[in-house]
């Protein structure tokens, strides 16, 4: 599912438009300057007053053209590559790239030796000849030992060698070593992510501004941390005592980060041009505050037809309230918010049971602990 992450455009800043796209009031001058200059009266069956409807239509596409060209040069409506031309005036930061997914791999010989065994080659594993994943460093099998552990990197950049659970990347693409038994992923693999998206590109952009300084500024803070990887979409700065700066950070999509991810975020922030020299620096996940959904639904009568596609409506509302409400850390657990996009699914009405109204804190973020959806049937309007 791809990240709910929009532009946090200050609400100051007026909508920019260079050029008019008004194609009634072309139209009008278009007519009103054709009297002028042939003296002759354009009614509403002429045919040249359809060669000016056709030539306003034409004029308008040109200038909704120019309009989106000239706003390629703001960096609030800037995409893609010209996006990236225009960090030059946000001290040159830089999209974030595309990071392969990371796992553990165990190779199993044979035998059990009796002296330590060392494979110095990078040996590529698949889970099915498309998605393959190379090992990191030397396999070690140590003496008395029938397998050994690696880390492996996808070779594919990117969250497609994401979400593959152990005993999935199981098949040796290079060549066989003396004693090889067999070969999986002990761990799930995960960590890939996609280039910086638009939208979380321009934020930080902007959070850029607080990279000036060392003096531990909370958005000087958030902008590192989100720095460090595309994978991380929200920080929480806070200082629960002197000298400390308490780091939490999340993934997009709700997800929380792993131990790897937490200790570069930290060693990063901890760095003596990023750290104030006498304040010490944790990184940790943010604390999680558990609950449930249970709703009941209710369809009018007249939409008995349609039951089946509301169904689905209802199950995608109810996933996207999740993504939000999971996403982003300090969200109060809303159910006015969820009622709301309930109701645009096509339904009566809805009877929700749980989440109740709570309150969460800063450096926590809300997480599904079960989900309960009931179709209570079709009423009367």
């Amino acid at each position: 599912m791809e990240s709910t992450t929009v532009r946090n455009i200050p609400s100051n800043l007026p909508e920019v438009e260079f050029v008019d796209t008004d194609t009634e009031k072309l139209v009008n001058k278009l007519i009103a300057g054709y009297e002028e200059k042939t003296k002759r009266k354009l009614y509403p069956a002429d045919p040249v007053r359809a060669f000016i409807l056709w030539l306003a239509d034409v004029i308008i596409q040109e200038r909704v053209l120019i309009n989106e060209s000239a706003k390629q040069n703001l960096p609030r409506y800037a995409k893609g590559t010209n996006l990236d031309s225009l960090s030059e005036i946000f001290h040159n930061v830089q999209r974030l790239e595309p990071e392969a997914a990371k796992t553990t791999l165990r190779f199993t010989l044979t035998k059990t030796l009796t002296e330590d065994f060392i494979i110095t080659d990078t040996m590529e594993v698949t889970v099915d000849g498309t998605i393959n994943f190379e090992t990191v460093g030397h396999i070690i099998f140590k003496a008395g030992a029938d397998y050994a552990d690696v880390p492996a990197v996808c070779t594919t950049a990117g969250e497609i060698g994401n979400g593959f659970v152990p005993g999935q990347v199981d098949k040796l693409v290079s060549d066989e070593f003396l004693y090889f038994n067999e070969v999986q992923n002990i761990t799930e693999t995960t960590g890939g992510s996609e280039a910086e998206k638009d939208a979380a590109f321009y934020n930080r952009m902007r959070e850029s501004e607080e990279s000036y300084t060392t003096a531990g500024s909370r958005g000087s803070y958030i902008y590192h941390a989100k720095s460090v990887s595309s994978q991380i979409c929200d920080v929480s700065a806070e200082s629960p005592q002197p000298g400390v700066a308490d780091i939490k950070i999340m993934l997009h999509n709700g997800k929380l980060p792993d131990g790897d991810l937490l200790k570069q975020v930290e060693t990063y922030l901890s760095a003596d041009d990023i750290r104030p020299f006498t304040e010490k620096v944790t990184v940790t996940r943010p604390d999680t505050e558990e609950f449930d959904i249970n709703i009941k639904y209710f369809v009018s009568k007249g939409k008995e037809a349609s039951t089946n596609e509301i169904k689905q409506a209802v199950g995608l509302a109810v996933e996207n309230y999740i993504l939000w409400q999971t996403s982003k850390m300090g969200r109060d657990i809303n159910p006015s918010y969820f009622n709301a996009m309930l109701m645009e699914s096509g339904i009566k009405r809805v009877e929700i049971t749980n989440p109740g109204f709570t309150e969460i804190s800063k450096g926590s973020v809300a997480v599904v602990n079960s989900c309960n959806v009931v179709f209570g049937g079709v009423e009367d309007e």
